[in-house]
């Protein structure tokens, strides 16, 4: 037995596998907090969504044109373009989605729609924030396909929103590419090199810019793939030929190639802005498709509302619920260092013989003793489980130790009202009923209960034992049990450790076994208190009772290693008060419950 903590130590450190089957049952004896939790959630969610206005929901489906850009890498290492290359990119749609949302597009939204009448606000900003939380946008994968969706209580204006957005976003891209009116095109077709020209911006200001110059700001001239490569080659160009010329003269053939070739990019640049401005003038006239998108299936007014967003959200508060109800019963049992079932001292590292669980039956409560003994129960089912528990824990006790140790018992516990009086009381009375001589012995000489449990005089018993030089027979008085002999505490002693470990304790036990089948002694609990670890080595063994739900597992080690090193043997434990109403248990507990529910319970 002693080195059994160590025993335990290593087991506990040891890495365990998940016990599936143990959090199950955990789970389903917890099951009333779970449904509680999804009652709460059900009830709180549904109140909530059903209070919601009634929304109706719509789209509208556009596909935007992808950009046209003609870069290209050759496999020579030189870098070239080619028109009519189309390139796709998230970055562009993710861009052009953003700009739907953006303040200038649904404010052109909420202008051709009159939507500050709707709202009753002239608030511009708080109008657009509201049309904004309104739609949603998204875009398939691997599609120019964009879905602009709208929730609202207005169908009619759901759908008017859905198709203006739409229209806004088109309307305003186009506008945005040209970046100047379609009036300033054909001011640049007519206009020649070097003169200025009047012209109203994008944000209606009135400039007179020179022809060069806003040939230049053109966006579509700045962004313009190819003319940025050709300005990068000119760049280089310009360097070799700065170079060359620090070595050569203007007539050596290096010199006259690169300045060749130094026109020629001049030239292309000059041919590429006049293509581009070209294009820029068709697409103002409308004779290319040159929109960034177009409409391909208008929103339709919707009949019926959306139910599937009030069933969603109570369905993630029940899920939520659910989880949370999980988390904290996990949280519980983790924190939980009680033994609940047979199952857990195993789990938790407790290497200490089982004896037997005792039930709690509600038939204890009503017996008017202070301490339930099996003869003052009512005949019905609860005394028979009782009887029949310990008539097991007998069973076990005989097959604990040889013979002659279990003749003596010592019955202690780890705190006050774990039960140990409890089961002092009743294992002597059923080993009396089964025709034992049987002597208790109450040792608790700092709360006896015994004597009140019988209904017998205390003034005199164990104390007076000890300390004067009487008989046993003047000390034991019989109980209403047959074959049960009872010695109470006594008068309450100021030393009781002192008396207890004295030569006249040693006497008792020897004359004692000598009269008597069995003896059992009720020791106070050894918490705290050295009483029972002083009886227990007198005896040289114990019985230790264990309160389910109550007694901690660190308790129950901790009063383990101190019985190994006072050499005292721990024949076992008993697992007092399984409340089966409350408990779902698994594994041996449960068979053992289903088999005697099969075999030994009456019917009331």
């Amino acid at each position: 037995m002693a080195e059994s903590p160590k025993i335990a130590e290593i087991l506990m450190d040891e890495e365990k596998p998940i016990d599936l089957r143990y959090y199950l049952n955990l789970f389903r004896k917890r099951i009333p907090i779970i449904v509680t939790f999804v009652i709460i959630a059900v009830t709180i969610s549904g109140i909530y969504s059903f209070k919601q206005p009634t929304l109706y929901q719509t789209s509208a489906k556009m596909i935007l044109e992808r950009p046209r850009t003609t870069w290209q890498e050759s496999g020579e290492g030189s870098n070239f373009y080619r028109p009519g290359q189309d390139e796709l990119t998230n970055t562009y749609f993710n861009t052009q989605k953003e700009i739907m949302l953006g303040s200038t597009v649904l404010g052109l939204v909420a202008e051709g729609l009159k939507l500050e009448t709707y709202f009753e606000t002239k608030d511009r900003d708080a109008l657009i924030n509201q049309l904004r939380a309104m739609i949603h946008i998204e875009s398939p994968k691997d599609s120019r396909l964009v879905v602009v969706t709208v929730t609202a209580q207005d169908p009619k204006l759901a759908a008017r929103i859905a198709n203006a957005v739409g229209e806004s976003f088109i309307q305003k891209s186009f506008e945005d590419r040209l970046y100047y009116s379609k009036d300033m095109l054909s001011w640049l077709e007519q206009g020649t090199p070097g003169e200025y020209i009047t012209i109203t911006d994008a944000h209606g200001q009135v400039k007179r810019v020179r022809y060069e110059k806003l040939v230049e700001s053109l966006p579509a001239i700045q962004t313009d793939p190819n003319l940025r490569a050709f300005r990068n080659q000119l760049q280089e160009t310009k360097i070799e030929l700065d170079n060359l010329l620090r070595k050569f003269r203007d007539k050596h053939p290096l010199v006259i190639k690169t300045r060749a070739n130094l026109a020629f990019v001049e030239d292309n640049m000059v041919r590429e802005k006049q293509n581009i401005i070209s294009n820029l003038k068709s697409k103002a006239r409308g004779e290319l498709e040159g929109k960034p998108g177009r409409i391909v299936e208008e929103a339709k007014v919707p009949t019926t509302p959306i139910q599937s967003e009030r069933y969603r959200f109570i369905i993630i508060c029940t899920l939520a619920a659910i989880f949370l109800a999980l988390a904290i019963i996990f949280a519980l049992d983790h924190f939980d260092d009680t033994i609940h079932i047979m199952e857990d001292f195993e789990r938790k590292g407790i290497l200490i013989p089982f004896l037997g669980p005792l039930p709690l039956m509600s038939a204890l409560l009503r017996t008017k003793t202070r301490v339930p003994v099996l003869t003052h129960m009512h005949e019905d089912e609860d005394r028979v489980a009782v009887e029949e528990a310990f008539r097991y824990l007998r069973v076990a006790i005989n097959f604990s130790a040889p013979p002659e140790t279990v003749k003596t018992l010592a019955i202690a516990s780890c705190l006050p009202g774990d039960g140990k009086s409890f089961v002092s009381t009743n294992l002597a009375s059923s080993l009396a009923l089964d025709g034992n001589r049987v002597l208790l012995i109450d040792g608790d000489l700092r709360r006896p209960v015994i004597h009140a449990t019988f209904n017998l005089e205390n003034d005199v018993g164990l104390s007076n034992y000890l300390t004067a030089n009487i008989e046993l027979d003047q000390v034991v008085k019989e109980s209403s049990i047959e074959n049960l002999s009872i010695v109470c505490s006594g008068p309450i002693s100021p030393n009781p450790s002192e008396i207890l470990g004295s030569d006249r304790m040693r006497i008792l036990f020897k004359e004692a076994v000598d009269k008597y089948d069995r003896i059992i002694i009720d020791c106070p609990p050894l918490t705290g208190i050295g009483d029972g670890f002083v009886v227990g080595g007198l005896v040289g063994h114990l019985i230790l009772v264990i309160s389910a739900g109550k007694t901690p597992a660190d308790l129950i080690r901790h009063i383990q290693q101190q019985l190994d090193k006072m050499s005292i043997k721990l024949l076992g434990t008993v697992l007092n008060r399984m409340d089966l109403s409350k408990e779902r248990y698994g594994g041996y507990t449960k068979h053992y419950y289903s088999t005697y529910n099969k075999y030994y319970k009456r019917s009331s």
